[in-house]
């Protein structure tokens, strides 16, 4: 009896473990077709919207509005768009579609009439708000760097006729609107850099050579043209900069001081600060003449 009964009990223990085995198998077998089945949807996905941007591309064919050959060929949902054209466009179509992913202060200091706010960083969940999927949007920010971040979004949700700003409200010279309880800057406050040099082997034209390297992404211009640059202090021990960024939600608020750090350090001097303020905030008054002509701003 008891041999029958331990028999049955490795009898049992076996077909116990063999069927956890056969359910681990289609365990694993079922989240791999999971795994292929999101695959296939993602591919049907970006299959969906190629189409839907190639139709879109044939209607602007069809209508004489003709998107840039490259951007046919590429299938890109978007395309830059310089400040006068865009003006120009913004005229001739009173209902377009004025997209300000800026934040609310610098929507607030002031917007292209008739722009509808809404940050980058709320944009995924706020696409809702959002004209028809096949409509033109002109996309704005600061300079155009979020403005892009902000048409890869859009085009990941489908939408086919975006237009990004290039150069974004630096490079527009049309009508604004603010907010009338905000002052307007100064028009040349807070201008040009302060160079403090108190001796030692590096000179302050190196150390603004070695600034002038460095650019913001969304700016073609160096960040030293550019007004980022408030105050540079040399001595024979060290070398200090206070600096600002055009926004406080800037994209590169890390890259930028970090690469102006390491281009001073280069010249020699490893002991090198650089501390990032707000107060002043930046303004395009900032920007040298130079870097003026070079963003058309006169």
């Amino acid at each position: 009896m008891t041999i029958a009964l331990g028999v049955l009990a490795a009898a049992l223990a076996a077909a116990v473990w063999w069927l956890s085995r056969r359910l681990r198998e289609a365990e694993r077998s079922l989240a791999q077709l999971s795994t292929v089945r999101r695959h296939l949807e993602n591919v049907r996905a970006d299959l969906e919207r190629g189409l839907t941007v190639t139709r879109a591309h044939l209607a602007d064919v069809a209508e004489n509005g003709a998107p840039p050959r490259d951007i046919i060929l590429r299938g890109a949902a978007f395309r830059s768009i310089e400040a006068a054209p865009a003006m120009v466009l913004s005229q001739q179509q009173p209902d377009l579609f004025v997209l300000d992913v800026r934040t609310p202060a610098e929507f607030n200091a002031g917007h292209i009439p008739g722009a509808h706010s809404i940050p980058l960083d709320e944009l995924d969940d706020r696409v809702r708000e959002l004209p028809a999927r096949d409509g033109s949007i002109l996309v704005v920010c600061a300079a155009g760097g979020r403005s892009t971040q902000a048409s890869e979004v859009l085009a990941e949700h489908g939408f086919t006729r975006l237009l990004n700003l290039a150069g974004g409200m630096h490079a527009w010279t049309g009508p604004r609107d603010r907010d009338a309880s905000i002052p307007p800057p100064p028009p040349s406050a807070n201008t040009g850099t302060a160079i403090n040099f108190r001796g030692g082997p590096i000179t302050q034209s190196q150390v603004v050579e070695a600034i002038s390297q460095c650019y913001d992404p969304e700016i073609p211009i160096n960040v030293y043209d550019l007004g980022l640059i408030y105050d540079i202090d040399i001595d024979e021990s060290q070398i200090a900069v206070r600096m600002t960024l055009t926004s406080e939600g800037c994209p590169s608020a890390r890259q930028i001081p970090a690469e102006v750090k390491q281009r001073i350090a280069a010249l020699g001097q490893p002991n090198v600060s650089v501390d990032v303020v707000f107060d002043p905030p930046w303004h395009p008054t900032r920007i040298s003449a130079d870097g003026k002509a070079k963003l058309g701003l006169g």
